[in-house]
């Protein structure tokens, strides 16, 4: 398209980074109907739709056992705990990515170990956290960064080499695959977040934990639910993590469309890796020959990241920045002794800027966010 015609449509458009209203309206039908027969039976505690999704989904990652829990950080936290994650223990976690990531393995007396990331991915750098393992490291959590998976088959062979345990924190890798199978079943334990923004996200809170130990989520379930093995019989100390009904229903109405919705992203980052092709300044990550992304974020690096945020903002582009701080320069992790020097990690902090990607874009936005990449790229601002 001509970048005049498509300047024209950018007077006439703002694009926002994310918006959930129209997700909403694409299933708000058959919604409505589960709704409403929850609302008759006031069944909002576990139930059928919950059953139905933890089966689903289960279905759709190729995994034996899948547990609805209230949160991604729920999540991590009773996964982590089913382990037997506690004080004296250390977790290698990658510095780039979201809080709760490590801070589920503070909260349970636990030391993150922070490692670098891949400049080119900016997931877990394998040969970074091989060399933080010590005496005292139990496990690694890896993250399947913006819908990218990590390198897995690494990430399992160090952790074979030292008896570890491996945990795929996927609360932004809803479908994605490595070498051809889907995320969520290659470590002992993965964990999911179904935040609004996921690619297969509900209208609240929402999480799961899923794995192929039926052991392990007999575990998780356990201690989900105030560790009871009956009514006001508990064998351990547990939460009051349970996935809502309401928020089941959500997603057992937007897991059918999942495959559809992760394969329409990919045709957008498709569309904004070939405008950039051509484009300096401006770089969009690689995505490794033996992964499939879902594309939970279309990320690009710019040494003028804010300047470029700021030009897109002029021109009615919204954008977001996942992350600005790395987890080992984070406040909440001050007094823990030097933090590392994690380059890669910093320096993506400095420049990462996330791009509107959400399934209901229209060709004319999508159109919009180019030129408005075009623009910045030839004029500086």
């Amino acid at each position: 398209m001509d970048p005049r015609a498509v300047g024209a449509v950018s007077e006439r458009l703002t694009v926002p980074a994310f918006d959930l209203a129209r997700a909403a309206r694409r299933i708000e039908g058959p919604l409505a109907d589960r709704w409403a027969r929850l609302l008759e039976r006031t069944a909002f505690v576990g139930g059928e739709e919950v059953q139905e999704f933890e089966e689903a989904f289960a279905s759709f990652l190729e995994v034996r056992a899948c547990v609805g829990v209230a949160n991604g950080t729920d999540a991590l936290v009773l996964a982590l705990e089913a382990l037997g994650v506690g004080p004296g223990d250390e977790v290698i976690v990658p510095s780039f990515t979201f809080i709760a990531t490590a801070a589920t393995v503070a909260w349970l007396g636990a030391v993150p170990v922070f490692a670098d990331v891949d400049p080119a991915t900016l997931n877990l750098d394998v040969t970074d956290a091989a060399r933080r393992v010590t005496p005292k490291t139990v496990g690694v959590v890896g993250v399947h960064l913006y819908g990218c998976p990590f390198d897995v088959r690494a990430s399992l062979e160090l952790c074979a080499e030292h008896d570890l345990w491996l945990v795929e924190d996927s609360a932004q890798a809803h479908g994605a695959r490595f070498e051809s199978r889907r995320v969520g079943g290659f470590g002992r334990l993965a964990t999911w977040s179904f935040y609004p923004s996921k690619n297969l996200g509900c209208f609240g809170d929402g999480g799961a934990v899923t794995t192929d130990d039926p052991e392990l989520a007999a575990r998780v379930r356990l201690l989900a639910n105030h560790g009871a093995t009956g009514r006001y019989r508990h064998e351990r100390v547990g939460l009051n993590s349970r996935l809502d009904a309401l928020q089941a229903a959500v997603l057992n109405c937007r897991l059918p469309l999942l495959d559809e919705d992760n394969a329409t992203r990919r045709r957008i980052a498709d569309r904004y890796r070939s405008a950039l092709a051509g484009v300096g300044g401006i770089d969009a990550l690689a995505e490794p020959v033996d992964v499939e992304s879902v594309v939970h974020q279309f990320t690009v690096r710019s040494e003028r990241r804010d300047a470029l945020q700021a030009s897109l903002a002029e021109r009615g582009v919204g954008s977001a920045v996942h992350y600005p701080t790395p987890l080992h320069l984070q406040p909440a992790f001050a007094g823990r002794g030097e933090p590392p020097a994690l380059p890669a990690a910093e320096a993506a902090a400095r420049e990462v800027l996330c791009l509107p990607v959400f399934p209901e874009l229209s060709d004319a936005e999508i159109d919009v966010v180019i030129s408005a990449l075009v623009h910045f790229a030839g004029t500086g601002e």
